[in-house]
């Protein structure tokens, strides 16, 4: 799932950034999948190299260990949150382009699934991640410049507001996970009540007859 959308953003990145990016002007005037694709596209290859590598690493991550429909759910959260960042909450912004939103939608989605960790130091780590990730985007907030995706075109300026919106999705995907996980393989399950039930009958028959 990852891969794929990270090659859909590499094949995208083909065409002309300013036929897919986030324009107020043509959004309002009704290119509304302009909220889209602006998250597929990105200023220069350094900022792209940045946030796909990142949406690959940790998607592939979240895969692996089973959560791909919780990393689902959190993009499509991630990508409705950094939406209304763009549009709703940042009115003097004209143009936009990146996938920061939803890669740290995952970041910190992975950092909770992390501290979901039995050993302490590890949840420590985790959640110092979490204000970490609080802290850049503090920083980027009062310095007006990205910390990690190099110098931006002139007159291009960095939301940090994206990137909260991003993380707050991924709060929520962690919040949703108990309903959003897979349920359990019918076939698992079944395997499962026969193993007790065996277990119970061994124990019957072992046990003195008149006790």
């Amino acid at each position: 799932m990852t891969a794929g959308l990270v090659v859909l953003c590499v094949a995208v990145s083909m065409i002309p950034g300013n036929a897919l990016e986030y324009d107020r002007a043509r959004v309002e005037a009704g290119e509304v999948w302009r909220l889209l694709t602006s998250q597929m596209v990105h200023w220069t290859p350094r900022m792209a190299a940045f946030d796909l590598g990142m949406l690959l690493g940790l998607g592939i991550w979240l895969e692996v260990r089973g959560d791909r429909r919780i990393a689902a759910v959190s993009l499509a959260l991630g990508t409705v949150l950094t939406a209304f960042a763009v549009h709703s909450f940042s009115p003097d912004l004209s143009v936009y382009r990146g996938s920061s939103g939803v890669a740290s939608t995952l970041f910190v989605l992975v950092a909770f699934r992390i501290a979901e960790s039995q050993d302490r130091w590890t949840r420590v780590l985790a959640l110092s991640a979490v204000a970490l990730f609080l802290g850049k985007a503090a920083f980027e907030w009062l310095a007006g410049q990205a910390l990690f995706a190099g110098p931006l075109p002139e007159g291009v300026r960095v939301v940090p507001l994206v990137h909260l919106l991003g993380g707050l999705a991924g709060s929520m995907g962690e919040l949703l996970a108990p309903a959003v996980a897979p349920l359990p393989d019918l076939a698992q399950a079944q395997q499962a009540v026969r193993v007790e039930i065996d277990a119970i009958e061994e124990v019957q028959i072992a046990r003195p007859l008149g006790l």
